[in-house]
């Protein structure tokens, strides 16, 4: 099996997920990035297998949507301030993990991308991601946001999902609608892949930025 693009910059992104162990000490939601990243190339690679032999792939990808939004939640939970807001978001995790899981298991049991979960899903880590940064830029003293990690990984997050949701949900409509004449959609198709695959790489470039930008260089003196 060949590994494609989104897999090497998954990879990649893995690997600079490591260098938060550089500075410590780490925090919490920074931890559960390499193994994030290692699940998501682990259920990236099992697809494409699938795919290869002619499989259907979508039940590892609707799983791994609903586990994807929920650590999404998770790292804001992590960085919000307000105590109610936390509280609010665990419950978030709780009822999003339920009716998703429920939802895919037992309602939109169909094969292919389970577009109410990936909806909600968005719509909620957007709403997070906004109030998120409504208080980060409330405070009266900000960390310099050049060297604070959550600044730049959920700018990352909202940036994913923001241009996701419509490249996604367009993309669904379009399966549906040519499943008679696939050829007359297939310009398309690959227009949308590249467009993803830009959009993937700005998105670890973030990441990647939210991971190196707590490690300080010492300037030796000669």
């Amino acid at each position: 099996m060949h590994l494609s693009f989104y897999d090497y910059i998954i990879l990649i992104t893995f690997a600079t997920s490591l260098l938060v162990f550089v500075n410590k000490p780490v925090p919490l939601y920074l931890l559960f990035f390499p193994v994030y990243f290692f699940l998501a190339a682990v259920s990236g690679m099992l697809m494409e297998y699938q795919a290869d032999h002619g499989q259907y792939n979508t039940n590892i990808g609707n799983v791994w949507t609903i586990l994807e939004f929920c650590f999404y939640f998770f790292v804001v939970h992590q960085n919000i301030v307000n105590v109610k807001v936390k509280r609010g978001i665990l419950f978030i995790i709780f009822i999003y993990g339920f009716f998703a899981f429920f939802n895919f298991l037992f309602i939109q049991k169909k094969a292919g991308m389970n577009p109410v979960n990936f909806a909600s899903g968005c719509l909620v880590i957007v709403s997070l991601c906004i109030y998120y940064f409504s208080e980060l830029f409330r405070k009266t003293e900000v960390q310099s946001l050049v060297r604070l990690p959550s600044f730049w990984i959920i700018s990352g997050i909202l940036f994913n999902n923001v241009l996701f949701f419509p490249i996604n949900s367009l993309s669904y409509f379009m399966v549906e609608w040519s499943r008679a004449n696939y050829n007359s959609y297939k310009v398309i198709f690959e227009n949308i892949d590249k467009i993803s695959n830009l959009i993937l790489i700005l998105t670890s470039l973030l990441y990647t930025i939210g991971f190196t930008c707590r490690i300080r260089i010492s300037k030796s003196i000669l």
